[in-house]
């Protein structure tokens, strides 16, 4: 009955996502392809979250910020690959929500944490973040292909296998539903070629990444190696970005990829 329920309730919607965004407007659409595709079967099971204006920012909702951060990332996503405005202006609202992202979901945490250690904790998953981010972004822009979405495929199938054992509903149920959503927007590449995958997407996919594993977790399963593994697994795609590799475009993605696709394996082998 579950597996129906997230076929019915997320699969479909997220294959309509893509067709209506990525069949039709291109890969530049991947990131409110994505978003799309995770806020309504997440609106759906969790209910529908109040106006941002509402809720509580020193005690957040994880569940409902989570939300508003991936409606925010697919439409911040698509300014940006559409040029809809300046690159500056979206790229102040690019930090800003990666910035945000972890004190939103720590809600509940950070109510129990001393100052220092809200600090310490903070500074780790503002760095982890901001690294994950701006390795997809520049990888996006280096390998401006099917390597992101690919790698993003993997990490979402890890997250939803890790989530999963962990008896995590909603959790694995949305990070499958991403994993669809970017997998089906890869294999779009059978009728729309090229698929040149823009940097805004990046955003997308890190924050859907590190909000199905942060968000409604306690602090000992935040630091558990099989979470941070599969935490850090998107950071293969650093490989793609240097030098040795970045002039090679097919050898970069498969690199990179790979690098990804170990990080996971071994989050997953470790649960």
């Amino acid at each position: 009955m579950d597996l129906l329920h997230w076929i019915l309730f997320g699969v479909l919607p997220a294959l309509a996502s893509v067709l209506l965004f990525v069949g039709i407007g291109g890969a530049r659409m991947l990131a409110p392809a994505i978003a799309v595709a995770m806020c309504v079967p997440f609106g759906m099971d969790a209910g529908w979250p109040d106006w941002p204006w509402h809720l509580s920012v020193s005690r957040s909702d994880p569940v409902a910020w989570f939300w508003w951060a991936l409606a925010f990332a697919g439409v911040v996503g698509a300014a940006y690959d559409t040029k809809a405005l300046p690159r500056t202006v979206l790229g102040c609202f690019e930090v800003a929500l990666v910035v945000f992202v972890p004190w939103a979901l720590s809600g509940s945490l950070r109510a129990r944490w001393s100052f220092e250690w809200c600090v310490v904790m903070l500074g780790l998953a503002w760095t982890i973040l901001v690294a994950i981010w701006w390795g997809l972004r520049t990888s996006s822009r280096l390998q401006p292909g099917m390597a992101v979405p690919l790698a993003g495929t993997v990490v979402f199938v890890a997250d939803a296998i890790l989530l999963h054992a962990r008896g995590d509903l909603l959790g694995w149920r949305l990070a499958g539903v991403a994993a669809v959503a970017s997998g089906v927007s890869v294999a779009t590449t059978l009728w729309r070629r090229p698929f040149v995958c823009g940097t805004g997407a990046s955003l997308c996919i890190t924050i859907a990444h590190a909000g199905v594993l942060w968000f409604r977790r306690s602090e000992g399963e935040l630091t558990r190696l099989p979470f941070v593994l599969a935490l850090l697994a998107p950071l293969g795609m650093w490989i793609a970005t240097t030098k040795a590799f970045a002039d090679g475009r097919t050898t970069g993605m498969a690199i990179g990829v790979l690098a990804t696709a170990g990080l996971a394996t071994t989050a997953i082998g470790l649960a």
